[in-house]
């Protein structure tokens, strides 16, 4: 009868360089109950839903449009000053 040897332990890992910092910002996780807006019995949606993904998928508010994360759908809001000014045409 012999008798086996069972192999060394090993040892913890040793990190010779530090972890890199990760950089730019964390993400939110949704809030269900900023979407909504409870009023006795009735509850309205805040955001509108995408007209393509239907109920279910909001439209993210941006400064100069509304955007679908689920499909990527985008609605541009057209700002006041790139209307037609008639004032300036009549002028001459």
């Amino acid at each position: 009868m012999s008798e086996e040897k069972a192999a060394p332990k090993k040892g913890k890992k040793v990190h010779i360089k530090e972890k890199k910092q990760r950089t730019g910002r964390k993400h939110e996780s949704k809030k269900a109950w900023e979407m909504y807006e409870v009023s006795g019995s009735e509850v309205r949606r805040k955001k509108p839903f995408c007209p393509r993904c239907g109920p279910g998928a909001f439209l993210s508010e941006h400064k100069n449009r509304k955007y679908c994360g689920k499909c990527g759908y985008t609605e541009i809001q057209k700002r006041p000053s790139e209307a037609p000014r008639e004032e300036a045409n009549q002028h001459q």
